[in-house]
């Protein structure tokens, strides 16, 4: 893993301001070629005036011995909301596969010529499948 330095760095040169042709010919020329009674060395003339936002975060980390902490992004309501609804509806699809499970494997066991069996498919003509019957029926017993 990079250090923190090397990062901001990357990002500070990647975000700074391009040198205009302007100043890349001045750049070019030698420093006593410059007319006027003020002569200064170009590298010491700043890329622009005002301070980047990135140099200044660079100096305060530097500066700073805290430790970086993480940055959470802040979830709104309405995707706290989606989420569990999401989840309820996955526990509610599980539930009924679980519950339609069952009821398969009580519809195997039922003899229909017992009591039970003859009131149950007295029972069933009431739902479109006999399945949707007993599950209907579990669910009205629960243990």
């Amino acid at each position: 893993m990079e250090p923190l330095e090397s990062i901001l760095e990357e990002l500070q040169n990647k975000y700074k301001t391009p040198v205009s042709p302007q100043v890349r010919e001045l750049k070019e020329k030698p420093s006593d070629s410059l007319i006027g009674e003020k002569q200064i060395k170009i590298s010491e003339i700043p890329i622009s005036s005002t301070p980047n936002s990135l140099d200044s975060l660079l100096n305060d980390l530097r500066k700073s011995n805290h430790p970086v902490t993480e940055v959470r992004p802040t979830i709104s309501a309405a995707a706290i909301a989606r989420d569990l609804q999401e989840v309820s509806h996955q526990q509610k699809t599980k539930d009924l596969a679980q519950l339609s499970k069952v009821a398969e494997e009580w519809l195997e066991k039922l003899d229909p010529l017992c009591g039970e069996g003859l009131w149950f498919e007295a029972f069933a003509k009431n739902y479109s499948s006999r399945l949707e019957a007993a599950i209907a029926l579990l669910q009205s017993h629960p243990k």
